[in-house]
C-alpha cells in the first residue's frame, strides 16, 4: 500500500495522464473500484462536485443506476462551469435521464425529505485539493447531512472538508461511515484522529499498471514488508559475519546514551559491538553490558583505526564541546564503511553539510523535527514529505525523519512506518534505535534496508510492550527486541 500527501497525489495523476491514461478512463476505473461498495444499498445519495471528485460520483451514478438501483445526483452551481471530465458524465446522465438535482435554498427543504428516505450518501463533493472549509451551501448541506442522516455516508477518496496532509478538520466537515480511498492512502489518514471522520477506510487500487514509486508516492511498510526482508539467521554464521560495528557515542555528561545505542546494537543481532566513549561510560559498561567491547575515546582517530569496521554510528550523547567537534571530523573523514549520523552528531553536521556532499559511501541521517529544521530551513510542516525527499536526493544521503510514522527515504525510494505508538515517546528511544540501525547496516542489509527494518522492528517492540505498559522505556525494549524479531520472522 502507497501513501501521498496532496501535492504527491496531483503529481501522481498528472504522471498518469502524461503515460497515456485519459481522465476519462481514469473516472471508469475508479467507478468500478466503488460501485460494490453501494451494492448492498437500493436508495441511493451521490453529492457531485465540480470537479474530478464529482466525476467519480456521476460514472458511478450511471453504473448503479444501470444495476436497478435508484439513484439521486445532488450538485451545487452552474453544472456548465464543472471540469472537462465531470461535464462528460453529466451529459451522458442527462441525456440517459438521470435524477441530477440542482441544489439551492428553495430546495433544501426537499432535501432534508430525500435524506430520511436515502439508504447511504455518497460524498462526492471534493476530493484531496480543498485546501479550506467548504463554505455557503456547501457547508449547509454538509452540516444537514452530519446533523439529519441516519444512513451510511461514503466518502469518495476523502470526507469533503478533511484535510489531506494532517487529517485535521476543516469547519464543516462531512463525517463518514466508511472512506474508499482511490489509489493510495492519504497522508492525513495516519492521523489517528482523522477516523473520526473517515470511519473504516478502505484503499482500492485502479485497474491499471500503477506507478507509485515512479510518481512519487511512499510505501507504507509494514509487518509482512519487514518480514520479506528480515534475513534468517545463517547455519554457519559467526561472529564477524554479522558484522563488525563501532558506536561512537557518549560523554561524561551523558552516559546514558552510549549505554542505551549499545544495548540497542547487541539485542538486534550485530556481531562484535565496540564502543568507544568517555571513561565514565567504558567503566560501568562491563557491568551493564558484558557482551560489548568498550574503550576509551582516543585523542583522533586514524583511517588505520577504523577501517576494520563493516558500520560505524556516530553522535548519541556526544556532547558538542570541541572534543566532540575534532571527533566528528575525524570519523567522517577517515571512514568509509556506511556511517550512521545521529543525534549529537547532527547538530554539528547542521553546521558542516558540506562534509555531507563529499561522501561516496551511504549515510544515514536521523534527525527528529527539530534537529531537521537545523539541517534543512523551510517554513510550515504541510509539504514536510516533499522536503525530506528533496533533501536526501539533493544531499545523496537516507534521511530517517522520526516522528509518528517515521520517513524513511533515499530521495528515490521512500516508506513510511507503520508501527510504533505514543507510549515510546521517552528519552533514549533514539539512541536504542540508532543503536538497532547500526546492527543492520553492519548485518549485509543495503543502507534503507538497514533504516526502514530498524525504524519497523523498533516501532514494533514497542507496539508488544505497551499493550500492558501505559510507557515504554528504552531498557525494557531492547530486551524484547530479539522476541520481537522472532515473531516477525515466523510465517
Amino acid at each position: 500500500m502507497y501513501i501521498g500527501s496532496q501535492n504527491q497525489l496531483k503529481a501522481y495523476d498528472q504522471y498518469l495522464m502524461d503515460h497515456g491514461y485519459s481522465i476519462y478512463e481514469l473516472v471508469d476505473k475508479a467507478s468500478d473500484c466503488l460501485k460494490k461498495h453501494f451494492m448492498d444499498y437500493d436508495q441511493i445519495g451521490l453529492l457531485v462536485g465540480p470537479g474530478n471528485n464529482g466525476a467519480d460520483a456521476l460514472s458511478l451514478g450511471i453504473k448503479l443506476a444501470n444495476e436497478g438501483k435508484d439513484v439521486k445526483l445532488y450538485y451545487i452551481g452552474n453544472h456548465q462551469k464543472f471540469s472537462a471530465g465531470n461535464q462528460f458524465y453529466f451529459d451522458i446522465c442527462e441525456n440517459n435521464n438521470l435524477t441530477l438535482i440542482e441544489l439551492s435554498d428553495e430546495k433544501l427543504d426537499d432535501f432534508l425529505k430525500d435524506l430520511s428516505v436515502l439508504d447511504v450518501m455518497g460524498d462526492g463533493f471534493f476530493g484531496f485539493g480543498l485546501n479550506s472549509a467548504p463554505r455557503g451551501l456547501y457547508a449547509t448541506v454538509i452540516s444537514m447531512i452530519n446533523s439529519h442522516f441516519e444512513g451510511d455516508v461514503i466518502a469518495i477518496d476523502i470526507p469533503t472538508g478533511l484535510n489531506c496532509n494532517t487529517g485535521k478538520p476543516y469547519a464543516n466537515t462531512l463525517y463518514a461511515s466508511k472512506t474508499i480511498a482511490l489509489s493510495a492512502l492519504k497522508e492525513g489518514f495516519l492521523n489517528p484522529d482523522s477516523s473520526t471522520f473517515t470511519g473504516e477506510v478502505i484503499v482500492e487500487e485502479l485497474a491499471i499498471d500503477n506507478p507509485f514509486e515512479q510518481a512519487g508516492l511512499v510505501k507504507y511498510f509494514d509487518r509482512s514488508d519487514a518480514r520479506k526482508m528480515l534475513k534468517e539467521r545463517k547455519y554457519d554464521g559467526y561472529k564477524n559475519y554479522y558484522g563488525v560495528d563501532l558506536l561512537v557515542a557518549g560523554s561524561a555528561q551523558y552516559k546514558g546514551a552510549a549505554l542505551l545505542a549499545t544495548k540497542g546494537a547487541v539485542a538486534s543481532g550485530a556481531g562484535i559491538v565496540h564502543l568507544s566513549s568517555a571513561k565514565e561510560v567504558v567503566d560501568i559498561m562491563p557491568l551493564y553490558l558484558p557482551e560489548a567491547i568498550s574503550e576509551i575515546r582516543p585523542g583522533s582517530y586514524s583511517r588505520e583505526m577504523l577501517k576494520k569496521f563493516d558500520a560505524i554510528c556516530i553522535g548519541p550523547g556526544l556532547g558538542l564541546d570541541m572534543d566532540a567537534y575534532h571527533c566528528f571530523i575525524d570519523v567522517i573523514e577517515n571512514s568509509s564503511c556506511p556511517l550512521i549520523i545521529d543525534a549529537d552528531g547532527l547538530t554539528i553536521l547542521s553546521n558542516n553539510l558540506e562534509l555531507l556532499d563529499r561522501q561516496q559511501r551511504p549515510i544515514i541521517l536521523t534527525p527528529h523535527l527539530g534537529e531537521f529544521k537545523r539541517l534543512c530551513v523551510f517554513s510550515g510542516d504541510d509539504q514536510l514529505t516533499e522536503v525530506a525527499i528533496n533533501f536526501a536526493k539533493e544531499h545523496h544521503c537516507i534521511l530517517v525523519l522520526k516522528g509518528p510514522h517515521t520517513l524513511v527515504t533515499d530521495g528515490k525510494h521512500s516508506y513510511k512506518n507503520a508501527s510504533g505508538n505514543k507510549a515510546m515517546a521517552v528519552g533514549g528511544m533514539g539512541d536504542t534505535l540508532a543503536g538497532m540501525m547500526t546492527a543492520f547496516l553492519g548485518g549485509h542489509y543495503q543502507a534503507i534496508e538497514a533504516a526502514i527494518l530498524a525504524v519497523y522492528i523498533h516501532g514494533f517492540t514497542g507496539d508488544l510492550i505497551a499493550r500492558d505498559h501505559y510507557t515504554v522505556l528504552p531498557e525494557e525494549l531492547s530486551k524484547m527486541i530479539p522476541h520481537a524479531m522472532s515473531l516477525i520472522g515466523q510465517k
